[in-house]
């Protein structure tokens, strides 16, 4: 037999000893949980029935539904005044907006001011180049005269391709305590020449 023959072949591990200890460590590692901190978010804690709670407790609880309870009825009573609010002031016809844009449609419809100011014509509530500014509430008051009857005020702005013009309206309650038109004058500045007034009630 020769001396090649003779000589036995060794097995060859799958893993040296190294690579096995990391592997089994990583594996025990997943396998195991982070222990839970008292008070964590993750940890449930089981809620006690109202039977089950001290008259200290039972105060404190009763007081935290009631704040909630108010904030609730708070929130709720201001959204429904709001939208309240905004529907009056959008969709009524008696409101300051409606009244402002029926006087501004009365002010187009008359076709000597449209010649004049020309064309496009813009409305608005205050006389400023500043379109935040201008574009803001309508301003006007409320007047009672020497019979009591209440009279309103207001003054808007119009602005053609060619002029400007201010607006005067005054309305007086009738006796279904609607408003209706008593007065709405022009005044169309003359760039040199007499000014205009245009009367339309």
């Amino acid at each position: 037999m020769s001396f090649i023959s003779r000589i036995q072949p060794r097995r060859i591990t799958a893993l040296n000893p190294s690579r096995q200890q990391w592997t089994r460590s990583f594996v025990q590692a997943s396998s195991q949980q982070p222990p839970r901190r008292p008070g964590h978010l993750i940890s449930q804690q089981t809620a006690k029935e109202w039977k089950d709670l001290t008259n200290p407790q039972k105060v404190v609880a009763a007081s935290k539904a009631t704040f909630n309870i108010g904030l609730l009825l708070t929130g709720a009573t201001l959204t429904i005044g709001l939208v309240y609010f905004v529907t009056s002031e959008l969709f009524s016809s008696q409101s300051s907006t409606s009244i402002f844009s029926e006087a501004v449609d009365r002010a187009k419809a008359n076709e000597e001011l449209v010649r004049v100011l020309g064309e496009p014509i813009k409305s608005f509530g205050s006389p400023s180049r500043n379109r935040m500014r201008r574009n803001r509430r309508i301003n006007y008051q409320v007047v009672d005269d020497h019979l009591g009857h209440p009279h309103l005020f207001m003054k808007f702005y119009l602005e053609g391709s060619d002029s400007e013009g201010t607006g005067m309206l005054e309305m007086i309650k009738d006796e279904k305590d609607k408003w209706e038109f008593k007065k709405l004058i022009v005044d169309v500045p003359g760039q040199g020449l007499p000014s205009r007034r245009f009367v339309l009630v």
